[in-house]
């Protein structure tokens, strides 16, 4: 049966047949290198013989492709035939090749990072345009991303669906995420409120487990490295067309560096991760398709607490577990209903010195129904609702407080409509979206986006958008009891943004390239502040004071010359606050300027490759002062692997080469020169 989305007029062929999944979605009927001419593909779409749309899905894209710098590139076929494009899902929230999507992504595959050897999520996300990290001292403890200058909770995460964070906290603990269990990350640049409601003002970044492909495939990999850093992650898949299941679990820990530079004991904090998934999935004759996922995550991090780095000796142990279940299935030729269940479970304990200092437990269900569907020529159409309910399962700060008690009781629910319409106008695509939230907290919100590309030429594209986004606040914000250190506020309104986009995509011989320059206004801003301002070391509470400006410009280019596969993107960019005592310094940990490049090389069974990643100076306090100053800095890594036989192969690499002493928070280390090596077992 034919998907909603229409074939476009045979130049870029909309997303076809929706039987085969590919990452919890429906993906055409295509072997992954297929090819196909596009004089066939103009012959299917224009006869409308379903023999042929089956054989010819769609026609390669011989226009623009949005570059992601860990996308490899591609090597341009023949006049007559081309490579068919990335599937991504997580920028409309159904399945459309990345030419198709009119908001700029970012694809890591499995491939990806394994190339990169990666041991943490982060050390791939950092290859992302726009976005920077603040780490805490090392593997393992706290990090914060940052997406195109917004704060680390303006970004929206998604695990197999399952929205990820802490109810209480409202961020997400990025270095408890497993790589081992990751197959695929797509990151979307731009706000996404208008189809995924709150959070989504900087971005969106999707993670999706592993999937298994026909047949048998198991792994073992191992990896050890300096710092006593040492891995085991065993992977189990398999499966036929219709059925196919994937299971992995793994262990991982570290030794570690010394976290905090005013730590004069030079005590090492470490680090261990255990973890474990399991997925699932059956396509019926009937073309239904359901799926279910289960994640579980357990991390035991020593830090430095920054008053105290000396005389303390905090620990922290963290579980996460996600359960994901979607059933998605085609109700005739034009139209597709997905449904979708989640639960996260996020725990956490904090100790100092061995003895117990508080935690919490928090549950988050939520449950999706989405149609989508054909309405008119080349026109495609979605209406969805979500719902949402965050709870405060335990909680152990009575020890500070009396009204822990209501604390621990407290929920919050809520609920979204959104619709999403694409059309397509021949060289121009038009698409509009449109979301309604109902917040048992803060009441109704809407958010909208509306965008445009147009193709002015075969290579070259342009597009342009304008889209609402908003944060709605944390349980924290809302209902933290009061203490001496802090009390929530009840009556805070939710941040707001408005973002203007314009960008350019446009391919050539060797590769492909994009630009694109973004503004943001974000209201409204939550801010934490002293309830006495003449007392800044009592009480604490958060309100609606900040209002922020983001501008900036981001370019990556993609390509493949003589032999070398190289990537790269830079990014230019002002967040200031314009309001209260500090307009026009810059927001905290904020650089101008982030750049990224991969080089790649392939000589016979070796691959051999170099990173250099930099990013400017930036500043720890909102008062710019000199003393909260870090400078900028640039690393180099460089890595190597060997494929020994047909079922072994061996890596190594060697990070910050150079040896760079930086800081990506203020008074916090980063490890120096590092090694790891990688041996990888998988019998074919």
């Amino acid at each position: 049966m034919q998907n909603p989305c229409c074939p476009r007029n045979g130049k870029r062929l909309r997303k076809p047949d929706t039987s085969l999944t590919m990452h919890g979605v429906f993906t055409p009927h295509l072997k992954e290198n297929t090819t196909v001419t596009r004089k066939s593909a103009r012959w299917a779409h224009r006869f409308g013989n379903p023999n042929l749309m089956k054989a010819f899905p769609f026609a390669a894209v011989c226009g623009t492709a949005l570059i992601c710098l860990s996308v490899s590139p591609t090597v341009l076929a023949e006049e007559t035939t081309t490579q068919l494009d990335e599937i991504v899902v997580t920028a409309d929230r159904k399945a459309r090749t990345v030419d198709e999507t009119l908001t700029p992504v970012t694809i890591i595959t499995r491939k990806d990072i394994e190339k990169y050897q990666a041991t943490d999520v982060v050390e791939v996300l950092r290859r992302v345009p726009g976005l920077s990290i603040s780490n805490d001292g090392g593997i393992g403890k706290s990090t914060s991303i940052r997406l195109r200058g917004t704060e680390s909770r303006h970004v929206l995460v998604l695990l197999d669906g399952v929205k990820l964070g802490s109810a209480t906290l409202g961020t997400v603990s990025f270095q408890h995420i497993p790589v081992a269990q990751i197959e695929r990350i797509e990151v979307v640049r731009g706000s996404r409120s208008s189809l995924y409601g709150s959070e989504a003002i900087g971005g969106v970044i999707q993670l999706f487990t592993r999937k298994s492909k026909a047949g048998f495939q198991p792994e073992l990999v191992l990896q050890a490295g300096t710092n006593d850093t040492n891995s085991v992650n065993l992977n189990f898949a398999g499966g036929d067309a219709n059925t196919w299941y994937n299971m992995g679990i793994g262990a991982e820990q570290a030794g570690g560096i010394n976290a905090h530079r005013e730590d004069t004991t030079l005590e090492r904090d470490g680090y261990e991760r255990n973890h474990g998934t399991f997925r699932v999935g059956h396509r019926f004759a009937n073309h239904v398709q359901v799926e279910t996922s289960l994640t579980q995550t357990a991390g035991d991090s020593a830090y430095d607490n920054a008053f105290t780095p000396t005389t303390s000796n905090p620990t922290e142990t963290a579980e996460q577990q996600t359960l994901a279940s979607k059933l998605t299935a085609p109700i005739n030729a034009t139209t597709t209903v997905t449904a979708q269940l989640g639960q996260l479970d996020d725990t956490q304990d904090n100790y100092d010195n061995g003895t117990f200092s508080n935690g919490y437990k928090t549950r988050r269900t939520m449950g999706s129904l989405q149609v989508d569907s054909q309405i008119l020529h080349l026109g495609n159409l979605t209406l969805g609702i979500d719902q949402q309910k965050d709870k405060i399962q335990a909680s152990d700060l009575d020890v500070w407080s009396p009204g822990d008690q209501q604390y621990s009781k407290k929920t919050n629910k809520n609920s979204g409509i959104f619709a999403n319409y694409q059309q397509d106008f021949g060289k121009t695509d038009m698409e509009l979206s449109m979301r309604r939230d109902a917040s048992q907290q803060f009441g109704k919100h809407n958010s909208g986006t509306i965008a445009v590309g147009h193709d002015l030429s075969d290579n070259l594209r342009l597009k342009a958008s304008y889209g609402t986004a908003f944060k709605a606040p944390s349980m924290n914000d809302l209902y933290y009891p009061d203490t001496p250190f802090g009390i929530g506020n009840p009556d805070l309104k939710a941040e707001s943004s408005r973002n203007r986009e314009i960008g350019v995509q446009g391919k050539w011989q060797h590769g492909t390239w994009e630009a694109n320059a973004f503004h943001n206004r974000v209201d409204n801003l939550i801010t934490w502040q002293p309830v006495d301002p003449a007392n800044t070391w009592g009480q604490w509470t958060p309100t609606n004071v900040g209002k922020v400006d983001i501008k900036g410009v981001e370019a990556s280019i993609s390509t493949q010359i003589h032999g070398f596969d190289i990537s790269g993107n830079a990014t230019l960019q002002q967040a200031n606050n314009i309001s209260g005592e500090n307009a026009g310094k810059r927001l905290i940990n904020r650089p101008h300027h982030l750049a990224s490049v991969d080089i790649d090389r392939k000589l016979g069974k070796f691959n051999v490759g170099a990173t250099v990643q930099g990013e400017g100076k930036r500043y720890s306090d909102a008062t710019n002062a000199a003393t909260t100053k870090l400078p900028g800095y640039a690393t180099v890594d460089l890595r190597a692997d060997y494929q020994l036989s047909k079922d072994w192969a061996v890596g190594a690499k060697i990070r910050n080469v150079l040896d760079k002493d930086y800081q990506t928070n203020y008074g916090y280390n980063q490890d120096g020169i590092n090694g790891l090596v990688t041996v990888k077992y998988a019998p074919k």
